[in-house]
């Protein structure tokens, strides 16, 4: 009598093999969710990056505007020190009949001094990037003050080596004037980014005309 071999029962499917109906409607709807949720994230990104940078932008004008507005006060001080000192160079009896010298040797000489212009606001605008994410325009007019001012400190540091050749009293003072006449100039520069300046700038005396001498 033989002995029948069993049969095997059915394989058993895994649940996530199984094949459905796929609803072509669902699917459109979820890729679209996707997308929509990657935009979403994409433009709270450049929103948040935007905001960053705005603020970067308008943290680096108000330093640059403070630092100006110090370097405008400085420069005005000189000014008045520059004009105060040629007055007394041009009033002062002992320097009249006396022999040409070096500037720094007539009496009632203070020094011209050099003005502490700073641009640590300017350098880190550039270096934090901050200059590139402004307007052109105004990026343009903050370059342009701190470039006259860089050249105005260029020049001041050489024509002040000519104070070391002999000249006459009304030499030193007419270049004492011219300096203070700079700095009022250099102020100018400052003036389409931080506006004019309301305190009030000392100007150089008008020269005393001498009397012609009647003749007898």
């Amino acid at each position: 009598m033989s002995q029948e071999t069993p049969t095997p029962g059915p394989r058993r499917r895994f649940r996530w093999l199984r094949r459905g109906a796929i609803d072509l409607g669902d699917v459109v709807v979820q890729i679209i969710a996707v997308v929509i949720g990657i935009l979403l994230a994409l433009l709270i990104n450049n929103w948040a990056t935007d905001r960053q940078q705005q603020n970067a932008v308008d943290v680096a004008v108000r330093a640059i505007h403070a630092e100006l507005a110090a370097n405008r006060a400085a420069l005005r001080k000189n000014a008045e020190r520059l004009n105060r000192m040629a007055a007394q160079l041009r009033s002062a009896t002992e320097n009249r009949n006396l022999a040409p010298r070096p500037c720094y040797e007539w009496p009632q000489w203070e020094g011209t001094g050099a003005v502490n212009l700073v641009d640590a606001a300017y350098q880190t605008a550039i270096a934090t990037q901050a200059l590139s994410h402004m307007p052109f325009e105004q990026a343009q007019r903050i370059a342009r003050a701190y470039g006259y001012q860089h050249f105005y400190q260029q020049a001041f540091s050489l024509f002040r080596s000519m104070f070391i050749t002999p000249a006459a009293a009304s030499q030193c003072i007419a270049e004492l004037e011219s300096f203070s006449r700079n700095e009022r100039l250099l102020d100018t520069a400052y003036t389409p980014l931080i506006g004019p300046d309301k305190a009030k700038w000392p100007t150089p005396p008008p020269n005393p005309v001498s009397k012609p001498t009647p003749s007898k």
